[in-house]
């Protein structure tokens, strides 16, 4: 229903309805919408690190793993709007913060395919330095934009080359950067 109708037009009494239950028994589960919200934001976030994850393992160069999370974060994104919305809006991100240590994160997954990249050397531990912020504002950004229009879609020379590009870009920049500072 979320992925349906967004968030905001979300149930919690509709959902109830839907699969076939009291509006009470949903309470018995979630104290309220938002509590459920929390609970498929933290879903989401799980998958997105799995199938990250599952990418970053697919591939055998430690710079074909960054791309291959990065492309899976925008992919997910483009594919599931109304999931990625939820994710990253307020009932979202207090998802993360509250999640245990050891909660699959798709944050943890992009620090270790950058330090892949320090221990291949295609980067030294300086040009590594809080590198994690970097790559996501990035990948995060261009979702964001394709998702609310700001770039033309589908894009003229193809989703796919624009996403490799992007990709380019930060590797080219990482790989620039003289370290922290």
């Amino acid at each position: 229903m979320v992925a349906e109708h967004g968030a905001e037009r979300f149930s919690l009494r509709e959902a109830a309805r839907e699969v076939g239950v009291s509006a009470n028994a949903a309470y018995r589960h979630f104290d309220d919408k938002s509590a459920l919200l929390h609970a498929l934001a933290q879903e989401g976030f799980a998958r997105l690190a799995a199938e990250m994850e599952r990418a970053r393992g697919a591939v055998e160069t430690p710079d074909a793993r960054l791309r291959a999370i990065g492309r899976v974060y925008i992919d997910f994104a483009r594919d599931q709007p109304q999931q990625f919305w939820l994710m990253f809006g307020a009932d979202g991100l207090r998802s993360v913060r509250g999640a245990p240590a050891d909660a699959p994160s798709s944050f943890r997954v992009l620090a270790t395919a950058l330090d892949e990249l320090v221990e291949d050397g295609q980067l030294t531990p300086a040009q590594r330095e809080g590198a994690e912020v970097e790559m996501w504002s990035l990948v995060h950004g261009y979702a964001c934009l394709m998702l609310e229009g700001a770039t033309a879609w589908p894009p003229a020379d193809g989703h796919a080359e624009v996403v490799e590009r992007l990709l380019d870009f930060a590797l080219a920049g990482l790989r620039a950067r003289s370290g922290s500072g």
